[in-house]
């Protein structure tokens, strides 16, 4: 396990910002997942949040992109092998490409161990 003092080595909101073109329809997934048009999206998005992955690859157009950072094992007792080295597989499987994937690991200003996560997949089969 490598980590460091101070901030993740990516920004999500930079990531996100690199997607985010006029004309981008972007389906955010907040708590549920909202009803939602199959194949109506170019952009799905899941900042800390649980997510289906067969209602991310639903909801996006093929060649659509999936951005999510999640909160890593190391902070969640109840699914310690959360991280990338297990999801990274999963969205392969699913029919991505992966175009981007960190994983690392900070000490927040309290000093406690925080471990994150970013995957950004373009969805390249949907298994049609």
């Amino acid at each position: 396990m490598v980590w460091q003092k101070g901030p993740l080595p990516w920004s999500y909101e930079q990531k996100l910002d690199d997607f985010q073109k006029p004309g981008v329809k972007r389906l955010d997934i907040r708590g549920d997942m909202p009803d939602f048009e199959p194949g109506g999206f170019d952009l799905v998005t899941a900042f800390e949040t649980d997510y289906d992955l067969d209602s991310v690859v639903s909801a996006l157009r093929r060649n659509g992109f999936f951005i999510t950072q999640q909160i890593g094992g190391r902070n969640r007792p109840e699914s310690p092998g959360y991280n990338l080295e297990n999801e990274g597989p999963k969205l392969r499987a699913a029919g991505f490409r992966m175009m981007y994937s960190h994983q690392g690991y900070y000490q927040d200003e309290s000093g406690v161990l925080q471990h994150r996560f970013i995957m950004i997949g373009k969805l390249v089969h949907k298994g049609e």
